[in-house]
């Protein structure tokens, strides 16, 4: 009997032995099992918040995208007051060459009158010959009277017309000073905002691709410019003293890459081939942009789907079409002689572009040719 009792308490030790491992290694599998679904939970509140940081991304690039295209009109209109501007300022230099002439006649004339003393027509009148003799003196007294008045009633109206010119240009510089800080600020306020999120967009791998839907009229219209601009050069600078010899265009931006080359490339909106007429390079807002040779600023303006260009001549058919710019960041205007090397402006993300960065053209004679010839 207390052999049998041995040896049921050792079967049953035995089979607890046993059955211990079991129960611990069930339990790991549940812990295990745990963890997993947790680390699930954590990775899909991490896709649900990267989708959440996209969209609000988008939400702000999009209205970043609206303030832009404000910008762009605030500063069409700054450069169509600076030229509303400049024609008065023309007018106003005529109108007072034209008072001065008139003046020094005028003045002329009152001197003969005083010479010729008060009684002069009278007296010339009553020395007259006969009554034809003195209708024809008295004729003459008339268109001399009439010239006269004539010149005071000119002279008159031009003084008045030079103030009214006057005050429309003060007002012109006034609009011009009000649109340009609102331009100014905006555009702090935009490239701010922007350079906030800028690392988010990297971060989220946002692929933004540097698509340029230039207006064909435009570019039309710029070569036909660049072509009249590069005749009037030629003929103001017959020496040639300026004009590009040969030799390495300079990098327009220091140390950057280039995102788009020159020639056909797939347009990833448009979904066919189309003809990219310069090359992209890359940088942030603010980036320098320089000039890539020395030369003249033949056009520094607002371009439709450019932004805001700046095209230099560089003598011998030659030019270079920097764009994209704002006009806050651009430090050269039309007429301005420019070095190699020289900063002329900043890459901004104006115009019909999707992410900062410079568009470069090289045009010879008007047409646009590869960069990369002169700038191997």
């Amino acid at each position: 009997m207390k052999k049998q009792l041995v040896a049921g308490l050792t079967g049953f030790v035995l089979a607890c032995s046993l059955l211990s491992p079991g129960i611990s290694f069930a339990d790991n599998i549940d812990d295990k099992k745990e963890d997993i679904k947790d680390r699930d939970k954590e990775i899909q509140r991490i896709e649900k918040e990267k989708k959440q940081t996209k969209k609000d991304l988008e939400s702000v690039l999009k209205e970043l995208e609206q303030r832009k295209r404000e910008l762009n009109e605030l500063n069409q209109d700054v450069y169509e007051t600076e030229q509303k501007l400049e024609k008065s300022k023309k007018r106003v230099a005529e109108k007072e060459k034209q008072i001065e002439e008139q003046k020094k006649v005028y003045n002329e004339r009152i001197r003969i009158v005083y010479r010729q003393g008060k009684m002069f027509y009278v007296r010339s009148l009553m020395n007259a010959k006969n009554l034809d003799d003195f209708l024809k003196r008295l004729e003459f007294v008339r268109l001399v009277a009439k010239r006269d008045q004539e010149l005071i009633n000119g002279y008159k109206t031009d003084r008045r017309e030079l103030v009214k010119e006057k005050k429309q240009m003060e007002d012109l510089l006034a609009e011009r000073k009000e649109k340009a800080e609102k331009a100014k600020g905006l555009h702090a306020d935009l490239t701010g905002d922007y350079k906030k999120i800028e690392k988010q967009v990297k971060k989220l791998g946002s692929k933004q691709e540097n698509l340029e839907e230039i207006n064909e009229k435009e570019k039309k219209r710029i070569r036909d410019l660049i072509r009249k601009r590069q005749r009037e050069q030629a003929t103001e600078d017959d020496d040639g003293s300026d004009s590009y010899t040969g030799g390495k265009f300079g990098w327009p931006v220091k140390g950057s890459r280039i995102t788009s080359t020159y020639g056909m490339r797939f347009h990833p909106v448009r979904k066919r081939y189309k003809m990219h007429t310069g090359v992209d390079f890359a940088g942030s807002l603010g980036t320098p942009i320089h000039a890539a040779a020395g030369g003249k600023v033949i056009e520094s303006r607002p371009a439709t789907g450019y932004g805001y260009i700046v095209i230099i001549d560089h003598g011998n058919g030659l030019s270079t079409l920097y764009a994209h710019m704002y006009a806050q960041g651009v430090r050269v205007q039309s007429g301005d002689s420019v070095s190699k090397g020289q900063v002329i402006a900043e890459i901004g993300n104006n115009g019909w572009s999707t992410g900062p960065h410079l568009h470069f053209e090289v045009l010879k004679n008007g047409d646009q040719v590869n960069p990369m010839s002169y700038l191997k």
